[in-house]
């Protein structure tokens, strides 16, 4: 018997995009996302902290398992795709500054141009 589940929108909204780029359902997607951290927990040979620790630049991609380099990819692929804290601390500030720059769902925005005084 299905049975219903609350999930914050951001997640649900960061799933149906995963699922328009896989070509799955949204439930598909979710369904997806839940079998690979079934697998995950119950692999011996995979450390999500060492993924994490590849990340943040504290050991070196080469350190990991073949399994943990493909997180580690889908890791860095999120990130450029999505952005990280620190590109929209760089961004904020560089808006502030109007040097422009940044993202708008995907797209480069560069500054407004401002009217030449007469």
């Amino acid at each position: 018997m299905a049975k219903t589940v609350k999930l914050d929108e951001e997640l649900v909204e960061l799933a149906a995009r995963e699922a328009k780029l896989m070509s799955r359902s949204l439930a598909g997607q979710i369904r997806h996302w839940m079998r690979i951290g079934m697998s995950i927990e119950r692999s011996r040979a995979f450390d999500q902290s060492r993924v994490a620790m590849a990340l943040d630049g504290r050991i070196g991609p080469d350190d990991l398992t073949a399994a943990e380099q493909e997180s580690f990819v889908g890791g860095l692929f999120g990130a450029a795709r999505d952005g990280t804290p620190e590109q929209e601390r760089f961004f904020a500030e560089r808006r502030a500054r109007d040097l422009g720059a940044g993202l708008d769902d995907g797209v480069l925005v560069e500054p407004a141009e401002k009217p030449i005084p007469n």
